[in-house]
């Protein structure tokens, strides 16, 4: 194979619109690493939100790896072995208690128990994320006081609109912390740790592996596999991506709703 590690972000990438992996998809990434293929989940989302497609892709049997919260954790799904940990520093949470409330913004931290802890957030966005990863929600008097540990990230929900304004001004109050300010989905604006993304993560875990650049591949579809697909050797933008990240692309592949992995897999591994 020219590839030897496959990563896919989940959301809009690996799933389809309804969230269900396409059989052919399933089929041809386990056929991927029947021959010998290291495969990555790569996501924005907690780690207990990626435990079902851990099970449809049966990653226990064949060995493959997570990585959860944009880049924050890496583990090895069959020994559980937690490789990577990056979270956000104590020693910043009053700056961004401080530029959230004069913005107004909903911050969600997470527990090392995949726990979404707020002060504010209720909008449907923020339904639809705990929702989606099977969460539990622990609502606090003030986050300020209670955020003690380090969480691996920040998430605040909004409309587009809403939050394509907030990012700007949010990038703006924390310029010079060692943290980074994006938005992974058009209504997720989020802060992680400097230097934590997909693109990091993955490039740190393939030279565990002794894999070199050049033998990765990535296929992802939102602003946050930006840095994924300009890290490894071969980026593929899903036809379904945002335009910025088929932009940062070596290969534009099918939709998420069209098998596109396996259109990209069929090509380069």
């Amino acid at each position: 194979m020219k590839i030897k590690l496959l990563a896919t972000d989940i959301d809009g990438t690996l799933v389809n619109d309804e969230k269900e992996i396409l059989a052919q998809t399933k089929q041809e990434i386990q056929l991927f690493m029947k021959r010998g293929g290291v495969f990555v989940l790569a996501s924005g989302r907690p780690t207990k939100g990626i435990s079902r497609y851990i099970d449809e892709l049966e990653l226990r049997r064949y060995g493959g790896y997570v990585i959860s919260y944009n880049g924050a954790r890496t583990f090895s799904v069959r020994t559980g072995e937690l490789l990577a940990q990056k979270s956000i520093s104590p020693e910043v949470y009053p700056a961004i208690h401080d530029a959230a409330e004069e913005l107004g913004l909903p911050l969600t931290a997470y527990s090392a128990q995949d726990v979404a802890v707020t002060e504010k957030a209720n909008d449907d966005y923020f339904k639809m994320e705990t929702t989606i990863n099977r969460l539990e929600i622990r609502r606090v008097a003030s986050l300020r006081d209670e955020l003690t540990w380090p969480t691996p990230k920040f998430l605040i929900t909004g409309t587009p609109d809403f939050l394509s304004d907030a990012e700007i001004k949010l990038r703006d109050r924390l310029k010079g912390l060692p943290v980074c300010v994006f938005r992974s989905e058009p209504f997720f604006l989020e802060i992680t740790a400097i230097g934590c993304d997909k693109g990091s993560a993955i490039l740190n875990l393939a030279e565990m592996l002794r894999i070199e650049r050049a033998e990765t591949m990535a296929c992802g579809d939102g602003f946050n596999d930006i840095t994924m697909l300009r890290a490894v050797g071969i980026g593929v933008a899903m036809d379904n991506a945002q335009l910025p990240t088929k932009n940062a692309a070596d290969f534009v592949t099918l939709s998420n709703n069209e098998n596109g992995i396996c259109a990209a897999l069929r090509k380069f591994a």
